[in-house]
């Protein structure tokens, strides 16, 4: 199984299943393709070409190996990153699936293989993790207990992060808090 990660195209590519489409916010480098789309793929492999051509022009993506398949969660913590220190990432790498289970995420994707299938941020390494709640996947990225590991890795990588909503708007108060959060970060 793989997922799909493309900025939004008009419609879900044959083949893939939508998994979370709905409003994102972006918490790190500016994130390069728009509103994401995020759909699963069975099988063992993804034909980028293939792919590339059911999205059309102009629609940046790339394909990840899944963990696990997505489950009823509202929100996901979608990141992308280039790797400029492993040896330095590797204690964020270590600690971080407990902090995330701690406020009930699931890891459905975390540093498979990446397809390139179109545009210009191919990232090394993609998580993509579920959570129950927007208010779950926000209290995870701003929390006392993620901020140790997250000095960690934006200092090791190239990072991108975005929380999307599996369909429709985010919650007006998780816009709030994040908005406040952001404003509090420069």
């Amino acid at each position: 199984m793989h997922y799909l990660v493309a900025s939004k195209p008009a419609v879900c590519p044959s083949g893939f299943r939508l998994v979370a489409d709905g409003e994102m916010i972006s918490f790190e480098e500016p994130w390069s393709f728009g509103s994401p789309l995020i759909a699963s793929l069975d099988g063992a492999a993804v034909d980028a070409t293939k792919v590339r051509a059911s999205l059309g022009q102009g629609v940046n993506a790339f394909a990840v190996e899944a963990l696990e398949a997505p489950g009823s969660g509202r929100c996901y913590v979608l990141g992308g990153h280039i790797v400029r220190d492993m040896e330095r990432f590797k204690p964020y790498a270590a600690a971080v699936p407990e902090v995330v289970k701690s406020f009930g995420g699931c890891f459905l994707a975390r540093g498979g293989t990446v397809t390139p299938i179109a545009g210009h941020f191919v990232p090394e390494r993609v998580v993509l993790v579920e959570f129950p709640s927007a208010e779950d996947a926000l209290a995870f990225y701003i929390s006392d207990r993620y901020a140790p590991l997250l000095k960690i890795r934006l200092a090791t990588t190239e990072a991108r992060l975005v929380i999307v909503a599996r369909s429709g708007e985010l919650p007006p108060q998780v816009r709030a808090k994040a908005a406040a959060y952001l404003r509090s970060q420069r």
